[in-house]
């Protein structure tokens, strides 16, 4: 029996060790199964999240799809009225323009394209369309009228791209500058030399002048450049063309016509309050 004694003490001290592990092992075992839970729980949050915004993104452009189709087809077929809360129904004052343009007027005028592509609208349809928009675009968000103090007397004159009769908008910026107007003079350039002035000009009010006719076309577009990088501007045109006001008036985005030089400046001068120079 004393020989035995050994032999179980040691076993009872053996199992006593095995016990302490076992019972000092499993907290840090549980501690490790609540961490995988944890990233289990944190991947699946993850994944719920992703796929919410995912889809949340998915029906917002579905949406923008349904609505940009509704106003192509109101912009072409539709009631004044129509068109109108089709755009005002897309628009967003919290954003720029060059968010509605890229946002809403660009997939709204190629809609349009395809729908004439598709012969789903006429081509008549799909010139009223394009009409309407920029229609839309050039009254804007008008500034309002500004008082009278502080107001800054500033104005671009420009000579339509081809046309050479320099000599009376070149004597108009000398009687402008003498009245205390700070007159930007644009002659001989290009239609895309203008259109980059425009981006960055600072100008409100725009003189335009040609010597004929045979410049409508390019004063048409012309003032199409204007119009998509300064909505709120206001045109004057002025020069031999405007002896057929009706036709330069039917050209889109023009303000005013003038052959008399003081009348074209008390224009300016009456404009001048209702032009808000950008910061």
């Amino acid at each position: 029996m004393t020989v035995n004694q050994p032999v179980h003490a040691s076993m009872s001290a053996e199992f006593d060790d095995q016990s302490t592990s076992a019972t000092l092992s499993e907290p840090q075992s549980a501690r490790h199964r609540r961490f995988d839970q944890r990233d289990h729980v944190t991947a699946l949050a993850s994944e719920v999240l992703h796929q919410v915004a995912r889809r949340a993104v998915e029906i917002r452009k579905a949406r923008d799809r349904e609505a940009i189709l509704a106003a192509a087809v109101a912009l072409t077929s539709g009631t004044e009225e129509d068109a109108a809360l089709s755009l005002e129904s897309l628009d967003d004052p919290l954003h720029e323009l060059d968010w509605f343009l890229a946002e809403r007027l660009g997939p709204i005028a190629k809609q349009i394209g395809n729908l004439w592509t598709a012969d789903k609208v006429s081509f008549l349809e799909a010139t009223v369309g394009a009409s309407r928009i920029y229609s839309y675009l050039r009254y804007r968000r008008r500034p309002p009228r500004l008082p009278e103090s502080g107001v800054r007397k500033s104005a671009t004159f420009a000579l339509v791209p081809g046309d050479m009769h320099t000599l009376g908008i070149s004597a108009a910026t000398d009687v402008f500058r003498a009245r205390g107007w700070d007159i930007t003079l644009l002659i001989g350039h290009s239609h895309d030399e203008l259109s980059a002035h425009f981006e960055t000009s600072q100008d409100m009010l725009y003189g335009f002048s040609a010597g004929s006719s045979h410049s409508l076309e390019a004063l048409g577009r012309l003032v199409v450049a204007l119009t998509v990088a300064r909505p709120a501007a206001q045109v004057m045109v002025s020069g031999q063309i405007t002896t057929d006001p009706a036709a330069v008036l039917a050209l889109p985005g023009i303000d005013h016509c003038e052959t008399d030089l003081d009348s074209a400046c008390r224009w300016f001068e009456d404009h001048t309050r209702a032009a808000k120079t950008p910061a």
